[in-house]
Parts: structure tokens; C-alpha cells; sequence
């Protein structure tokens, strides 16, 4: 099993061509607030790390989690949502003016490219979440999410509570709580106390998600437009 307390294997050995500081925070606190200017954007290198929005009578609307290797932050203007520490995390912090500069170097710009893309990976990875409709679909596509967090890894770390999970799903807890029994009733996953979970049935786990599993074979991947071809540049004009 992954420690999310260790860099996964495709940050080791990563030397960032961007400036940027490693800033330290404990579970629970701060890392910036919702509608402070957003100036920095983060990369998650150890820990969890959750983003919300608070609604004028005080209910939390938990927007998402964030694992190591995962960009949070990247916003316009003003940061959306407020971010806190799930578990004590160390993330990489950038600065906007840093990579948004005519005069940016391009190794500095591929890599501010590349720390959008993996923003909007994240973001995608919660539409596929919050698409399902039932209590049980939802868990399901939120257990997978952690699994591939996990490297694949059947065995995996839930650093978050229930009340998170809740909050996230837009579920109650007691729905949470039942769900998970029976997802382990069905022998589709085994629960190992508060925090970790063993997902016994892969392929079952992925049919009730709607994911396909891994024993499918991917199509071919279809041509592509000669119009999107042009655009790229890759014919030569007439």
C-alpha cells in the first residue's frame, strides 16, 4: 500500500524548473481561504488536502480531495474555495507571476502547462464522481479514485471521515456509513478499521460505477479529423 505520507514514484527524483517553496501544514489547518487573491497555486507532495465553500448559514460544501502529485489552487482572480489539511501534507507552492511572464523560459512554461493539465485531470476526476445518481455509485466511483490514487493498490489508505465523505457526496452521514456496510455485504469491498479499506471485487466495484473494467479490451482508437490535422499544422497547405 501507497503511504500518502511518501512521494509516489512519479514525483521521485522530480526536479522542478519552476521557483517555487515547500511549505509545511498540520491536518486541520489552513492553507488559503476563499476569496483571498489567489497568487500561488499548489502541488501536493505528501498528505491529503480538501477544498470547500461555505454557504451563508454556515453549511460546508466540500468540493474535493487532493493526493500527492495533485495541482489545487489554480484559479482566476480569487481562490473559489477555502483548502485545508486533511493530514499533515507538504506541499510545493508556485507563484503565479512566476509562470505567466512574457519573458518565461520555455522549460518553465511546458512545466506550468503541465501543472494546468494535471488541475483540470482533478477536476475531471470529480465530474465522473458526481455524475452517478445513487448513494452506492457514488461510493463506489469515490473508492475507485482513491484506488488509482493508490497506485492500483487493492489495500487503501481513507484519511478522510465519514463527515467528509458526506460532505463531498452530498450524502448524510448515516447514508455514508450504511453504504459502506453494504458494499461490504456484497463482498465487493472489506472494511480494516476507521481508515482503510480492501476493495475484494474489482471488476464488481468498476460495474457499479459505470468504469470499465480492466479485463476490457480498449477500442481502437478512432482517426482523427483531417480538420483538427490542419489545425495541428501536421498537412501541408494546398
Amino acid at each position: 500500500m501507497q503511504s500518502l505520507l511518501s512521494a509516489p514514484a512519479m514525483m521521485q527524483g522530480l526536479h522542478s524548473n519552476l521557483r517555487s517553496t515547500t511549505l509545511r501544514f498540520r491536518a486541520g489547518q489552513l492553507i488559503f481561504d476563499e476569496g483571498q487573491k489567489a497568487s500561488r497555486w499548489y502541488e501536493v507532495v505528501q498528505g491529503t488536502v480538501r477544498t470547500c465553500r461555505f454557504h451563508m448559514d454556515g453549511h460546508r460544501h466540500l468540493t474535493g480531495f487532493f493526493f500527492s502529485g495533485d495541482v489545487f489552487g489554480a484559479d482566476y482572480g480569487t481562490y473559489g474555495t477555502a483548502a485545508e489539511a486533511v493530514t499533515d501534507v507538504v506541499v510545493r507552492c508556485y507563484r503565479v507571476g512566476d509562470i505567466t511572464q512574457d519573458s518565461t523560459p520555455k522549460p518553465q512554461l511546458d512545466e506550468a502547462v503541465s501543472i494546468l493539465f494535471r488541475a483540470m485531470s482533478t477536476a475531471q476526476r470529480y465530474l465522473f464522481i458526481m455524475g452517478h445518481r445513487t448513494a452506492t455509485e457514488k461510493l463506489a466511483a469515490f473508492l475507485l479514485c482513491l484506488k488509482q490514487q493508490a497506485n492500483d493498490d487493492p489495500n487503501i489508505f481513507v484519511p478522510m471521515s465519514r463527515s467528509d465523505i458526506a460532505d463531498f457526496l452530498g450524502l448524510t452521514v448515516h447514508t455514508v456509513s450504511r453504504t459502506f456496510t453494504d458494499l461490504a455485504r456484497r463482498g465487493l469491498i472489506r472494511i480494516n478499521g476507521r481508515d482503510s479499506v480492501i476493495i475484494t471485487d474489482n471488476a464488481g466495484l468498476c460495474r457499479l460505477a459505470g468504469e470499465y473494467q480492466e479485463s476490457l479490451t480498449a477500442e481502437p482508437a478512432a482517426d482523427i479529423h483531417p480538420a483538427a490535422d490542419l489545425c495541428l499544422g501536421e498537412l501541408s497547405a494546398a
